[in-house]
């Protein structure tokens, strides 16, 4: 009996819907093409959807792709869909969990021509943006200004301020103005029925749009993190912050990179950190001073950025993948570092003041800084870095194989040796992929965010080889892992991957406790039809007796291997 996979059949919309959708957007913003649908629906780190399309499953495919150009035309798409039944997924970057989670055929959403920067309001220093604005673009205006968003992800030009408000809301520089989540003034949303709800002090007529809180119960608060299934943001307000640096992200002498010789160090070398700006890299001996170090300058009140790279120095300032490795193989990188971005915020003074402090922080507890003395070589390396304020500056590369699994659990500062020791027990129970795998266990775990040492959020990947089906199964099998040891040691919600979508929602009860009960709930208000993003969140109890009986086996195995009882 042959056992060759059958062609994958892509699926069609009724006409009826077409023809409305068509009417909506225009006939040359929806398509249908196989060749456009898989471009515009194409994920970026996903490890099921990869799976899924290694084995021919159809139903990740999309039967059409719509591209809208307002909240208008947004809210007539969504109540097509109501009216019709048909499920939707809106997309933006396309970060993670975007694929079709139904048999019937889907629409998806796609909110690329939505990229403009609506006012930019310096006396209430705030920004609106429509959905596809990246970092890049506001930080780019906004320093024009002598503003700035107080922050930057890793991935500056891929990452939507509007997707991080459904999802996570993570940069780096959030010691001083904190992270993402708590700089939104307020949303514009199309809910999943297609009514339209307004946050915060702009829905009060003639009232502005500078106060996060409005009348009534926060549903701004309701609807963040909800991955895009309780509502599309057509328009997010940020707040905005004094930037006292130049009037416009810098460049390097080298210029910019093409694909062609991206991989010339020269792209990688800015000449020092921005004006009014110093970074400093610091040393420890192991990881237990490290900590002692970052909690310190944390509770003194310098800085405005604070992070410890582990692995990600090597991903990050190599410029080949052989490289990477390589150094990844040598140590070059300190295994047990931190660096500090102090700024002139208030003072032409401040940077002189609280070098002094740091100097006697690193000074007391037995830390050493990178200088032209000391390890110049890796300090000249680490440049890349000098821009974390606003990055994408210079040429930017990540050299690392496929991003299909991370873990990214919140916790005091000191949950970093747990964030540890866990990851290393997954290594030891399913074996690495790659040696930079052994990034946060051998080293520091990526500590992402700090915010003055009361809420820290760590992060630990691995790195399949995206060709290889098994090699992703076998990252996913350390996410599962991964969402069980959260759970257990109470390190704080698991973002991004883990337990705020499906089928950890559901299989991870205790993280509520029983959150999928009054999330179903939730869905049911806002999405009567079942029609946004449909089983990406939470499961309706219907969904969830169809999901497939081996892939809950799997999930209770790790939930086993952490000494907890199995999910009937």
């Amino acid at each position: 009996m042959s056992t060759k996979k059958q062609k994958v059949i892509q699926k069609k919309l009724p006409r009826e819907v077409y023809s409305a959708l068509k009417n909506v957007a225009g006939e040359q913003w929806i398509y249908e093409q196989r060749s456009v649908v898989e471009t515009y629906s194409k994920l970026s780190i996903e490890g099921g959807s990869f799976v899924k399309k290694h084995e021919k499953d159809p139903h990740v495919l999309p039967a059409c792709v719509v591209l809208p150009a307002s909240t208008n035309e947004v809210q007539a798409i969504v109540k097509i869909c109501n009216r019709y039944h048909v499920p939707f997924v809106p997309f933006t970057n396309g970060q993670v969990f975007c694929n079709p989670t139904t048999q019937d055929p889907t629409l998806i959403i796609h909110f690329s021509r939505m990229n403009k920067i609506i006012r930019i309001d310096t006396q209430n220093m705030c920004a609106t943006l429509e959905p596809y604005v990246d970092y890049g673009m506001l930080q780019a205006e906004a320093m024009k200004r002598g503003l700035w968003n107080g922050g930057t992800p890793l991935a500056t030009t891929l990452c939507k301020l509007a997707s991080q408000f459904a999802f996570a809301g993570l940069w780096q520089t959030d010691l001083k103005y904190g992270l993402f989540s708590r700089n939104i003034v307020s949303v514009k949303m199309v809910l999943p029925d297609g009514e339209i709800l307004t946050t915060g002090s702009r829905c009060i007529p003639k009232a502005g749009d500078f106060f996060e809180y409005g009348p009534g119960p926060d549903l701004m608060g309701l609807q963040r993190a909800g991955v895009g299934t309780n509502g599309i943001v057509t328009e997010i307000t940020v707040k905005l912050h004094s930037w006292v640096g130049d009037e416009s992200i810098p460049d390097i002498s080298a210029g910019r990179p093409s694909l062609v010789d991206v991989h010339d160090p020269k792209y990688d070398n800015p000449d020092k950190p921005l004006k009014n700006h110093k970074l400093f890299w610091c040393e420890f001996d192991d990881f237990e001073t490290q900590i002692k170090a970052m909690r310190e300058i944390a509770h003194s009140g310098i800085a405005i950025g604070l992070n410890a790279t582990g692995v990600y120095s090597a991903f990050y300032c190599s410029q080949t993948q052989a490289m990477t490795i390589k150094r990844c193989e040598e140590k070059f990188f300190p295994e047990w570092n931190c660096y500090v971005i102090l700024a002139n915020v208030t003072s032409d003074k401040q940077i002189e003041y609280e070098e002094g402090v740091l100097r006697q922080i690193i000074d007391e507890v037995g830390g050493r800084f990178l200088s032209e003395s000391y390890k110049p070589e890796v300090l000249e390396a680490l440049k890349p870095w000098n821009y974390d304020c606003i990055r994408h500056s210079t040429g930017y590369r990540m050299n690392r194989k496929f991003y299909a699994n991370a873990w990214l659990p919140v916790g005091p500062i000191d949950s970093a040796v747990t964030t540890q020791r866990e990851w290393k027990k997954a290594l030891d129970t399913f074996g690495e992929l790659d040696i930079t795998d052994r990034g946060g266990a051998e080293d520091t775990p990526f500590i992402y965010a700090l915010q003055r040492g009361h809420f820290c959020l760590f992060e630990t990947d691995n790195y399949p080889d995206p060709t290889l089906p098994d090699e992703i199964k076998k990252a996913q099998g350390f996410g599962i892992y991964g969402a069980a040891a959260v759970v257990k040691n109470s390190l704080g919600p698991m973002l991004m991957a883990f337990l705020n979508v499906e089928p950890f929602t559901t299989m991870f009860p205790e993280a509520g406790p029983d959150s999928h009960l009054f999330m179903r709930k939730i869905r049911k208000v806002f999405d009567p039809n079942s029609v946004a993003a449909p089983g990406r969140q939470v499961f309706t109890e219907q969904e969830w007796q169809q999901f497939p009986e081996a892939v809950k086996n799997i999930v209770n195995k790790m939930r086993e291997m952490n000494d907890m009882p199995a999910v009937e």
